[in-house]
């Protein structure tokens, strides 16, 4: 294939056209893996794998932050419950008994 010149748009984006993404086996979706090689850019038809991804950069603090999370949920429920104790109970009116309506 040719040498093709594109353009770098404002955003920092390049347009790549129809040819070449045909010629990689891509389309609207797919991913690029992108490697820089002096003063070459090289792209690879590659799939995304978000296992794969979360492998390479394990979070060490995952665990505590979602005992965290929920800790804190439930810390909040409380806090609703406890304040909805202490309020003054609605009105019951005769028509909201069961057996007004017998």
């Amino acid at each position: 294939m040719a040498g093709i010149r594109v353009q770098v748009r404002k955003d920092g984006s390049v347009p790549l056209p129809r040819n070449v993404l045909d010629a990689l086996g891509a389309d609207a979706g797919s991913y690029l893996a992108i490697t820089v090689e002096d003063d070459r850019v090289v792209l690879q038809k590659t799939t995304f794998d978000p296992f794969a991804e979360a492998q390479k950069k394990p979070d060490p603090d995952a665990f505590e932050k979602i005992l965290k999370s929920q800790r804190e949920g439930l810390d909040q429920a409380e806090r609703d419950f406890m304040q909805r104790i202490k309020d003054p109970p609605p009105e019951v009116r005769p028509e909201d008994r069961p057996e007004f309506w017998d």
